[in-house]
């Protein structure tokens, strides 16, 4: 079993540290990062159940628990930046990181013992029980919460996301948060750490998988959709849709209206929005966000050119075109005409 886990372990690092470099993407990155800790936790495992622990009291009582905080976070940051590629880390994201504080802070009577001590609190049953066990309900509380979390996080966004997406992105959740099940069960009821083992055996198994997989072949999910197609929509019908919405953009400006969704633009239509959600992935091949963003961006240039608007400011003309702030003005207006608003403004009033 030990081997097994090891072996398992080598291939998962090394697969994730493919995954890293193979592109300079924060979706990749998270992941990857997430992979080689869970890696690293089976090796911290097997050391912990063993008597390597003995040989080595260094390391005992410092990885755990931490590592166990991160999890959450990272798939957090994953499946945001899945959603929403363009995304950058923030200094709000580093909020995630107080659970981290907190555990460390409830283990410290246990961190900073010398090594000799160290081995025979890990012996102690009250000792254990009165500062370990609160740590791992706290570790095993906290994976809980960030597995319900990113559930509902993508059934918020579901509307905005394409079917391969949405089912890659639920699958992920619905694999992370049954792990989380099981290993807060094991928390309950295991007699020992050793018990564990199955846990982390299976585990790894979806995490190696999930890794392997988009390392391989980043398109692989979309294998999925005609399987799991629930509607009937076909070429036609989709051209169709792509017609009204070009026909709504054009004479009413919907793209207008802040915070535009999927449904706004099914209720308008008098149509399903998932059929609309397939019209932008299979037909349109853009998804909803850069088709809005598109229109506002060309509607945006003609206000920044015309002599009638010349006295309003950017963040004027960003609300203008139905932007919410200035931020996602800037980002969209550049990824759409390789220049900012300022400068399009003053090249073309020259």
């Amino acid at each position: 079993m030990y081997l097994a886990l090891f072996i398992q372990a080598l291939f998962t690092i090394f697969t994730a540290g493919g995954l890293f470099f193979y592109q300079n993407e924060l979706k990749n990155r998270s992941l990857a990062i997430y992979a080689v800790l869970f890696s690293i936790e089976i090796c911290y495992f097997i050391y912990g159940t063993t008597e390597i622990k003995y040989a080595v009291p260094e390391i005992l009582g410092f990885f755990y628990h931490s590592v166990g905080v991160l999890y959450g976070p990272l798939l957090w940051l994953h499946f945001r930046a899945t959603i929403k590629p363009e995304i950058k880390l923030q200094r709000k994201d580093a909020l995630h990181l107080i659970p981290l504080i907190i555990i460390n802070i409830m283990l410290i009577e246990y961190t900073f013992q010398p090594f000799e001590r160290k081995i025979e609190l890990f012996g102690d049953i009250n000792f254990f029980m009165k500062y370990i066990m609160p740590a791992n309900y706290f570790r095993a509380l906290h994976q809980l919460v960030y597995a319900v979390f990113l559930i509902v996080f993508v059934r918020k966004h579901k509307a905005k996301l394409s079917t391969n997406v949405f089912f890659y992105l639920s699958g992920i959740g619905l694999i992370f948060i049954s792990a989380n099940i099981v290993i807060s069960l094991f928390t309950l009821f295991a007699n020992s750490w050793l018990d564990f083992k199955w846990y982390y055996l299976f585990s790894n198994i979806f995490v190696f998988t999930i890794a392997f997989v988009l390392y391989r072949d980043p398109k692989f999910f979309k294998t999925f959709k005609a399987k799991y197609q629930t509607s009937s929509l076909n070429v036609h019908e989709m051209k169709t849709i792509q017609q009204q919405l070009e026909k709504l953009f054009s004479e009413e400006k919907s793209y207008l209206q802040n915070n535009l969704s999927v449904d706004d633009l099914a209720a308008k239509l008098n149509t399903k929005s998932q059929y609309i959600s397939r019209t932008f992935s299979e037909h349109i091949h853009e998804n909803f966000n850069d088709y809005v963003n598109k229109h506002r961006i060309t509607f945006a240039k003609q206000l920044l050119t015309d002599e009638k608007f010349k006295h309003y400011k950017i963040e004027a003309i960003a609300e203008e075109a139905g932007f919410n702030n200035k931020v996602t003005f800037y980002k969209a207006f550049a990824k759409f005409t390789n220049t900012t608003p300022s400068k399009f403004r003053k090249e073309n009033n020259m």
